[in-house]
């Protein structure tokens, strides 16, 4: 996928940004606080239609301003896609070649986009929910199946817990949510399973790229129960025997909501024994891995890498950006950066301008 240009009214510090970008590296250069990461997450927000800096999408709107928009022009092989997204404090609203787009699920197969970030230098030492949410997402752009299913966990465990806040007085309904959550996590579970041993396919050789170094390595998924041909029948215990503590607590204690994964390099747990350096190309080998698993060339994503060399040294920022040299069109913010090739933007005062 190639973005080829982007219009920006009133996002963020934008009021007005018209810009074309190139096929492969794209520096986006300038000082602390002038607007480079708003334009990165501009490009992100492509994607799934959501900041990763953000919850409350009406910071996204310039201040003092009523709306928001994004225009973007993406090319996908011989296709020519225009994207538009209008924000609002109250709504959000897609359109694909002018006509609105009926599920904001089919964006991510529009311009699907690869995100790391400062705070994914911690991925491994973070707590569990954010290496679930990078399974999620990852997930759920390649299947809309998976979308589904958590999408329908979420709501029955909303039901559990609200039930468990009750005192679960009615233990007939609370044995038919149980019993509907385990009917969803199962395939959940599934799912999990097959996309770590993909991942696992391909990470050592991106980890080495990146690292320079040959050494075995692979991500341990967590389920938790057994999927072994008697899921239910260990889900079932495994819910009943913490029925007490989730009546006490008045939340459910266990299920797919509750997993997590590990990454080891040799024996070795990367988070607990790993050192900085060495955690922090752990989690960038991690988050680059899906680009591999997409066969297809005109669909690749698009990378976006906000301010990562600044948490790397220089050999290690070095091997990275020849790698992405070799890969499709890429954005990396920075203060300074040079990359031979590039197409580099300049940006102050809450304006960007093509260099060359």
């Amino acid at each position: 996928m190639i973005l080829e240009r982007i219009v920006l009214t009133n996002f963020r510090t934008y009021e007005k940004l018209d810009l074309e970008f190139g096929e492969r590296a794209n520096l986006i250069l300038g000082s602390n606080a002038s607007g480079k990461t708003n334009l990165a997450e501009a490009v992100y927000f492509l994607s799934l239609a959501r900041s990763w800096r953000t919850l409350e999408e009406k910071n996204l709107i310039q201040f003092g301003k009523e709306e928001a928009s994004i225009r973007a022009y993406v090319r996908e092989g011989t296709l020519h896609r225009e994207i538009l997204i209008e924000l609002t404090p109250q709504a959000k609203r897609v359109f694909l070649n002018g006509k609105p787009l009926r599920r904001l699920s089919e964006l991510s197969r529009l311009t699907n986009v690869l995100l790391f970030s400062p705070e994914d230098v911690r991925l491994f030492e973070g707590p569990p929910a954010e290496r679930r949410g990078f399974l999620d997402v990852s997930l759920s752009k390649r299947s809309n199946d998976y979308l589904a299913l958590i999408g329908r966990q979420a709501t029955l465990l909303k039901s559990r817990n609200a039930l468990l806040k009750e005192g679960a007085r009615d233990k007939a309904l609370l044995d038919v949510l149980t019993d509907q959550l385990i009917d969803v996590e199962e395939p959940i579970v599934r799912y999990r399973t097959m996309y770590v041993a993909s991942l696992n396919a391909v990470l050592p050789k991106v980890l080495g790229r990146l690292t320079g170094k040959t050494a075995p390595c692979s991500l341990v998924y967590r389920s938790f129960v057994k999927d072994d041909g008697r899921f239910k029948e260990r889900a079932k215990k495994a819910y009943a025997e913490s029925l007490e503590g989730d009546l006490m607590h008045k939340s459910t204690s266990v299920g797919t909501h509750r997993e997590d994964f590990r990454m080891k390099l040799g024996d070795r747990d990367v988070a607990e024994f790993g050192s900085q350096g060495e955690n922090r190309m752990a989690a960038l080998a991690l988050k680059l891995s899906p680009y591999f698993l997409i066969e297809e060339e005109e669909k690749k994503p698009i990378c976006v890498l906000d301010d990562v060399t600044s948490e790397l040294d220089v050999d290690n920022a070095g091997r990275l950006l020849a790698y992405l040299d070799e890969l499709g069109q890429s954005f990396l913010t920075a203060t300074d950066l040079s990359l031979q090739g590039a197409s580099v933007y300049e940006v102050a005062d809450h304006n960007a301008k093509r260099r060359n």
